[in-house]
């Protein structure tokens, strides 16, 4: 196990066949580089760097020992913090749009296995925000979000955020969760793939009721347009060849799945998807700390019930196939 930071040319290497470069040619002090069990993962900031594009936070890189290619499609990043929207304003220019991406923000290594990346208030909606990254052996990737609005900024009283995945597959764009469709009374295992981007792109909980509200002139967009399946726990995978990549959530409700089978395009053969989520919070108040903790799991698939044993094992909780 060994921590690297800022020095990933090898890795840059394996992930997308570029060549060697200095360290020092790289990103300093824009990458965190963490090797644990059979992961290994590149975590950045809004930076530019060989290989990984301006504005892609998160996780550049990620890799299983038994795997040959990134997970997550190069020169883009997974759990990208990408929106802060409040349904009111609009987003013209892109940096309002993509205001976690265009905003400053910090990483930094917190120990051989856990890096941190900040986001002082940001320049639009001055949200300031950190969100811990910390690999474990054999597989686990977890991620703890804590967010302070610092003003009282968004318009319609609700905070919204949105986190980008974009996958490195052209095949089986689905993703897989345990719910049902409106009107249906049994769980089961649901395919999702949403029919192009931004339609029917957003799965809620069984038991959400409440939805955020927007300005009549708000375009169609990942986050506000509704699938009409719903999903009875906070995980969902999905498949890249023999891989198999699971995402779980402590809590529901607030939780929201996002899917692009394009990742911003139009359709068609050649294109890969996103497979991404939001966080809501209601009534927010200002000076407050709001989050929620994660675990990417990713490693060799097994089958339907070992991903269900990964999250009743991370959660606590049972899982009901009716």
């Amino acid at each position: 196990m060994k921590t690297q930071v800022s020095i990933f040319a090898s890795l840059l290497f394996i992930f997308s066949g570029l060549a060697s470069h200095a360290a020092e040619e790289l990103s300093p002090g824009h990458s965190v580089t963490i090797e644990a069990g059979d992961l290994q993962a590149v975590f950045a900031d809004n930076s530019e760097f060989p290989g990984h594009r301006p504005w892609y936070n998160g996780i550049a890189f990620l890799r299983h020992r038994a795997d040959s290619t990134t997970l997550f499609m190069p020169p883009y990043a997974g759990l990208n913090f990408e929106h802060i929207y409040d349904g009111q304003k609009w987003w013209e220019p892109a940096e309002v749009l993509f205001e976690p991406r265009s905003s400053p923000i910090e990483i930094e290594p917190l120990s051989p296995t856990t890096a941190l990346l900040r986001q002082p208030p940001s320049n639009l909606h001055k949200l300031e925000s950190w969100t811990r990254f910390t690999v474990t052996a054999p597989h686990y990737l977890d991620m703890e979000f804590t967010c302070t609005p610092r003003a009282e900024t968004f318009d319609r009283g609700y905070i919204g955020l949105f986190w980008a995945s974009y996958i490195n597959t052209e095949v089986g764009k689905e993703y897989y969760f345990i719910g049902r469709k409106t009107g249906e009374e049994k769980n089961r295992w649901i395919a999702y793939i949403s029919p192009e981007h931004n339609e029917k792109s957003t799965v809620r909980y069984i038991d959400d009721t409440r939805n955020p509200t927007f300005s009549d002139q708000y375009p169609r967009r990942l986050f506000n347009d509704y699938s009409e399946y719903r999903y009875s726990y906070p995980f969902y995978y999905g498949r890249r060849g023999k891989m198999v990549y699971i995402l779980m959530f402590d809590q529901a409700g607030p939780i929201r799945f996002s899917h692009s089978p394009s990742s911003g395009g139009p359709v068609n053969p050649g294109t890969f998807p996103a497979w991404d989520f939001q966080y809501l919070i209601y009534d927010y108040k200002a000076g407050q700390n709001y989050g929620f903790k994660a675990r990417l799991v990713y490693k060799l698939y097994v089958s339907g019930e070992d991903i269900i044993q990964e999250y009743e094992k991370w959660s606590g909780l049972k899982v009901k196939l009716e």
